[in-house]
């Protein structure tokens, strides 16, 4: 017995994707920070100062050094790559990773909110495929805990199955296919 549906078949980009193609740039509500980041000055700064340094200067820049200012050996760090960075890991290591399949990032915040001590921004990162140049952006979500001017907690969710897609290691679509049931081959 064979089940049939009555759901038309997966297109190969979705219109959502198409829509947003890479050659039609988004703009970015929300111009960079300026102020550089000063953790004797903590008490005066935002937050999301502290997490748009972090973004500026490891994942921005490269400088795997700015790791041990903003963050500790203790840092609890949760989400898709969590596995990675678990304290005892390096996590200049698995920045450095990401790098590696990347061309250069640019990191914009579209919201952010504080309380005393939690900041959560959602962001979005313009990069491109280093093989070929094609550009493309994703989008992530990122909550941490700030205590004594550094991160204490971080709670991050990237959409890690768009990059892998745009880098050609999944096909299009990948998550739509998955959510079908089917095994990606």
């Amino acid at each position: 017995m064979t089940k049939t549906s009555n759901c038309p078949a997966p297109a190969p980009v979705s219109p959502r994707r198409a829509a947003n193609a890479p050659s039609q740039p988004l703009t970015h509500p929300v111009p960079a920070m300026a102020a550089p980041y000063d953790p004797s000055a903590i008490t005066d700064m935002p937050l999301t100062r502290i997490l748009h340094y972090w973004f500026e200067e490891v994942w921005c820049k490269g400088n795997l050094d700015a790791v041990a200012e903003v963050m500790t050996p203790e840092t609890l760090i949760s989400g898709a790559v969590s596995a990675l960075a678990e304290p005892e890991c390096d996590y200049s290591e698995v920045v450095a990773a990401l790098r590696n399949l990347l061309g250069p990032i640019k990191v914009t915040f579209t919201h952010a909110v504080e309380t005393a001590d939690w900041v959560s921004v959602r962001l979005l990162a313009d990069t491109s495929n280093p093989r070929d140049g094609t550009p493309f952006q994703i989008t992530g979500q990122l909550m941490a805990r700030v205590e004594n001017g550094r991160i204490a907690e971080m709670h991050s969710n990237m959409d890690y199955f768009r990059m892998f897609e745009m880098l050609g290691q999944l096909p299009p679509e990948a998550l739509a296919v998955c959510m079908t049931g089917e095994r990606l081959k």
